[in-house]
């Protein structure tokens, strides 16, 4: 394995990681509504693009096209399944992969 894209790999991911938090950090329920689709599809995106590249450098094309496939499904579940409660500003995680949470486990409101 490529050591540079291992030692580059935890600062990029402790750096989204404290990002998204500080972004986040008391803000209103529509204002994450609006920017978690964006920022999780940015995270994923760099994180998967760094998992990808470091399965490149094995030079094993098989385990290339299953750490992608999985990185594409993830972004899919992450952006188009996860839902933001308007009542209290939780990230609802769908119920088993494919089906959205209809409603918010923590307050009871209804999830578009």
């Amino acid at each position: 394995m490529n050591e540079t894209l291992l030692a580059i790999y935890f600062p990029v991911l402790l750096m989204l990681a404290v990002g998204t938090f500080l972004f986040f950090r008391r803000k209103d329920p529509a204002f994450k509504k609006r920017w978690y689709r964006h920022a999780y599809a940015l995270n994923f995106t760099v994180i998967g693009g760094l998992i990808v590249l470091m399965a490149i450098s094995i030079g094993s094309w098989p385990v290339v096209a299953i750490f992608s496939g999985a990185a594409l499904f993830s972004i899919w579940v992450g952006v188009f399944r996860t839902r933001v409660c308007l009542g209290c500003g939780k990230l609802a995680q769908p119920e088993n992969l494919i089906t959205p949470q209809k409603f918010c486990s923590k307050c009871g409101t209804g999830l578009d």
